[in-house]
């Protein structure tokens, strides 16, 4: 019986990119200098107007290993749905184009997988920040732990307390047999990628080293009110796919909760409306939000409140 596949298996990397000349680079090479050398790296292109195209192709030249895909512009997760039906590896390993890998990232994954029972495994790292280069090095952004990792930690505690980046992951392929990335979204994809395997309950191990590397960026660290309330807005019509309708409506009263304490604006009492049905929980939650200036996001639920 041929075992390589489980002794040494091929390991997937997926990386979405879009006018990233300048930091792609630095991206591939944190591959290259894996200490675990069998592995495919399949990089999507989502229409850049840039260099970046070229400068991945020099890449190509010199490692086979490297493939590249050429769509328009249709977004990071049709980027990486694209990726998902081209990888060949037992592993898949997701990583930005901006972002990168420590060089044992791949070694360290696969010692920590003491079973042969692979089926539904993830293993999630730490990971540290970094400015520039990485001469700057900054502590996390917040605190993983195994007990973090379950469905409802994730749908209420994302962004307020954590939220773990994709790049942390190291999956078996089985975790996204029927899986495809939301592409309608315009952000919160990884959110919603996390909901849905954790939904799945799999069998996490957490790997305390830091082996992901994030980039800092002002915008990709903005935490402020509209920001956060946008993101949510446009990844409601999935939540409610996750949810059952109460658990979807306990999530908006949530929501609206937190909303108010970071936003420090009028002294609305949320919680005498928890009790309300849900259509009426729709026109209590308008007058809340119009009078949190949210008008937009109180018509949507409202909308969807009435379905």
């Amino acid at each position: 019986m041929n075992t390589d596949h489980l002794n040494f298996p091929l390991i997937s990397i997926v990386i979405p990119t879009f006018n990233r000349e300048n930091l792609i680079k630095e991206t591939l090479q944190s591959i290259i200098i894996q200490t675990y050398s069998n592995w495919e790296c399949i990089i999507v292109d989502d229409g850049s107007s840039d260099k970046t195209v070229d400068v991945v192709k020099e890449f190509i030249k010199k490692d086979s290993r490297f493939s590249l895909y050429c769509l328009g512009h249709k977004g990071v997760s049709s980027a990486r749905n694209y990726a998902l039906s081209k990888i060949s590896g037992e592993f898949i390993q997701f990583l930005d184009s901006d972002d990168l890998l420590d060089e044992n990232k791949f070694v360290k994954s696969l010692e920590i997988i003491t079973d042969q029972e692979l089926n539904n495994k993830v293993v999630i790292s730490n990971f540290m920040m970094f400015r520039g280069n990485l001469k700057i090095i900054e502590g996390p952004f917040c605190k993983l732990s195994l007990s973090k990792f379950t469905f409802e930690k994730v749908l209420y505690d994302w962004d307020f307390e954590f939220n773990i980046p994709i790049h942390c992951g190291f999956f078996h392929k089985s975790i996204f047999k029927d899986f495809k990335f939301s592409a309608e979204l315009g952000a919160k994809e990884d959110w919603v990628m996390w909901l849905k395997i954790f939904k799945n309950n799999p069998d996490v191990i957490f790997l305390d080293l830091p082996l992901a590397y994030y980039r800092y960026h002002e915008k990709n660290m903005t935490k402020d009110f509209i920001h956060m309330k946008s993101n949510f807005f446009y990844s409601f019509p999935i939540l409610k796919t996750l949810l059952a309708d109460n658990d979807f409506e306990k999530f908006l009263i949530f929501l609206i909760e937190k909303y108010y304490q970071q936003s420090r604006e009028r002294g609305i009492e949320v919680k005498k409306y928890k009790n309300s049905g849900s259509y009426r929980l729709g026109y209590k939650v308008k007058n809340i939000l119009v009078n949190l200036h949210l008008l937009s996001f109180a018509n949507w639920i409202l909308k969807k409140v009435k379905k």
